[in-house]
């Protein structure tokens, strides 16, 4: 993410101009044609016809990442997927793929964590995706954490700051 005045990072918001809703950069960079229909209303976008507005903000991210490569399984679209996650926070996790998912998509993550005797179970929303036009190692998709007991979200933080993570 470009820095902008003042060391802010920048970030760009565009806008549908039939619906006037917003479209993420992560939906619209999922989408390597040069027509897509708006998630709102559904005409079909022409991607260079799109307002865009230039936002200046400090990092959005509110946790400490941790990177970790994190074994991560999970069920999409009527597959069993196996990964490995790149960063984990207490907020969420960016897991290393390049197969195909949707903004919104709901998933329920095993997460192994070293040390513990099972996996983590947590209920996600898909809320960032990378998989076009980045290295391999920068592919993937950024999973918000929804619904994670207070047990495994303690062992996930115990984990995150036997890394030094955080404090």
């Amino acid at each position: 993410m470009p820095a902008g005045p003042d060391g802010a990072f920048k970030r760009t918001e565009q806008h549908c101009p039939q619906c006037g809703k917003m479209i993420s950069a992560a939906y619209a960079e999922q989408n390597p044609f040069p027509e897509f229909p708006c998630p709102s209303c559904g005409v079909l976008l022409d991607i260079s016809a799109l307002k865009k507005n230039e936002l200046f903000a400090n990092d959005e991210r509110t946790d400490g990442r941790c990177n970790a490569a994190l074994k991560v399984s999970y069920d999409s679209y009527n597959e069993f997927i196996s990964e490995y996650s790149k960063n984990v926070s207490r907020g969420g996790i960016f897991i290393n793929t390049r197969r195909h998912h949707e903004i919104n998509e709901i998933v329920d993550l095993s997460l192994i964590v070293p040390g513990l005797d099972h996996p983590l179970k947590i209920k996600g929303e898909v809320i960032h995706i990378r998989i076009h036009n980045v290295p391999d190692e920068d592919a993937g998709v950024g999973i918000k954490f929804l619904d994670i007991d207070s047990e495994s979200r303690k062992a996930l933080i115990d984990f995150m700051k036997s890394r030094d993570a955080f404090k």
